[in-house]
């Protein structure tokens, strides 16, 4: 074989866009065909299901809370009241409960249910202005009604106590200034509020700059709600079980690990039962449109492959296909999805692609989670040989009977609607059998032979030759 340098034709050494690859002694090079744009995603259209009003979540989750706190109530006043010389003839020492602390945490756990009902009565009251003035004229005489309802009752309860009571009664506080700021509809509204005041919705587009604007705002929308559901099930938990044993008697004895079970269980299901209402199916389905859109990307490793492949620079202006490979912050990163937008190496944004990719993931998750919770309390109710506990686990687990049924019914529509999009997905490339079917296509019209990439022929050698 004649020695000297090899040549390759012209659409071996040069890409159709442009783009030079880094070429490597010893390894044959790869080029990239030209790109063709990815078809867009196609979305099916959203069966109507059934949701609760948030006037009717209020109200269930607020009769929620009043039940556990009612357990706890009667766990730590409860009496003896079956044994033949007891002096009371009720299951609770009534008496020794302070009445106002009942109603306290009754108004805290009631405040959204007293602001949905507050504003429609305001709204008939002053139909003839605006919306906006409206709101703000709903939000300030609430606001500022129940704050000296709150003051007047908490000062009632307190007392001559000590100050670190005072500290344990609104020990809230500390805890919601850091999440939301000093801004009071987050404290009154469920997830009818944002902190950038965009409803969450999807638009299709081809666009990769309005694409990434819109995953940005459904991110903030997320977090927003999974803030909501944290704080709703801590502020549920904190005054349902803490409090009461906090405002207790100092010289009444109770089990702590039981109160400890009980406020896990009062945290778990207002928990699972807010995310069942603010991230309910629809939610996920926009969610799940979004990602369809805005792809993700992988760090793709040049070690492993025996080519040295030609890659191009990302740019923020084109929508990239799948298994489409790019240079970003001096690394290459390849394409997942059947359409990508978003800059690789973005952590939040690929969570989401991960989570949201199948609409019934997260919420399988949480079923499963759900499910676990209810076969231990079942477990614990079997077991149990006190009457008390098994009333309380009883009630606690019929609430959570429902959310498991939402969340069932949830997952089991997503499969059905979503089972002929992942059929029709079937038929398409994946990133990993793209790149495999360029890399033997190209392979095969290149000689095998290792050759020096020192001396080059032009192209204008390469034609007179």
């Amino acid at each position: 074989m004649p020695s000297g340098a090899r040549r390759l034709s012209r659409a071996g050494r040069t890409n159709s866009q442009g783009d030079s690859g880094t070429l490597t002694k010893g390894i044959p090079i790869l080029l990239i065909p030209t790109m063709e744009a990815p078809d867009l995603p196609k979305h099916f259209p959203f069966p109507s299901l059934f949701s609760d009003s948030d006037l009717f979540f209020d109200f269930i989750m607020a009769l929620y809370a009043f039940t556990g706190t009612g357990i706890q109530f009667m766990h730590l006043y409860r009496s003896v009241w079956w044994l033949p010389n007891s002096f009371t003839q009720n299951a609770i020492n009534f008496y020794l409960i302070d009445v106002n602390l009942v109603i306290l945490i009754g108004l805290i756990f009631a405040r959204r249910l007293y602001f949905q009902v507050g504003c429609k009565m305001i709204s008939k009251m002053y139909s003839n202005k605006t919306s906006a003035d409206l709101s703000y004229l709903s939000r300030s005489i609430l606001s500022l009604f129940y704050a000296i309802v709150i003051g007047i009752l908490a000062t009632i309860v307190l007392g001559t106590r000590s100050k670190m009571d005072i500290i344990y009664l609104f020990y809230p506080i500390l805890l919601y200034v850091p999440i939301f700021g000093s801004k009071v509809r987050p404290f009154f509204e469920v997830s009818s509020w944002c902190s950038n005041g965009i409803q969450p919705i999807h638009a299709c587009s081809s666009n990769p700059s309005d694409i990434r604007r819109e995953c940005e705002l459904l991110k903030v929308n997320l977090l927003d709600r999974l803030r909501q559901i944290f704080f709703t099930a801590a502020i549920n938990a904190y005054y349902g079980c803490f409090i009461p044993c906090c405002f207790a008697q100092p010289e009444l004895v109770y089990d702590k690990w039981w109160n400890i079970e009980q406020g896990t269980f009062i945290f778990t299901g207002s928990l699972i039962f807010s995310f069942t209402h603010m991230i309910p199916l629809r939610y996920c389905d926009i969610l799940h449109k979004a990602v369809l859109h805005s792809g993700m990307w992988e760090r793709f490793n040049t070690e492993r492959n025996n080519v040295a492949i030609v890659i191009h620079d990302w740019r923020d202006d084109v929508l990239w296909p799948g298994g489409a490979l790019v240079k970003y912050n001096k690394a290459i990163w390849r394409a997942i999805g059947d359409c990508n937008s978003i800059a690789p190496g973005d952590r939040a944004l690929t969570w989401g692609y991960f989570l949201f990719i199948l609409p019934s993931y997260p919420l399988a998750l949480v079923c499963l989670f759900q499910a676990v919770v209810i076969f231990y309390q079942l477990y614990i109710c079997m077991y149990s040989t006190y009457w008390y506990r098994i009333i309380s686990l009883t009630l606690m687990v019929f609430f959570n009977y429902s959310s498991l049924y939402k969340l069932l019914r949830d997952c089991l529509v997503s499969y059905k609607i979503y089972k002929q999009t992942e059929e029709s997905d079937d038929d398409k490339y994946t990133s990993s059998d793209y790149l495999n079917d360029v890399t033997s296509n190209y392979k095969s019209n290149i000689r095998t032979e290792e050759f020096p990439f020192e001396s080059t022929v032009s192209d204008d050698e390469a034609g007179d030759r």
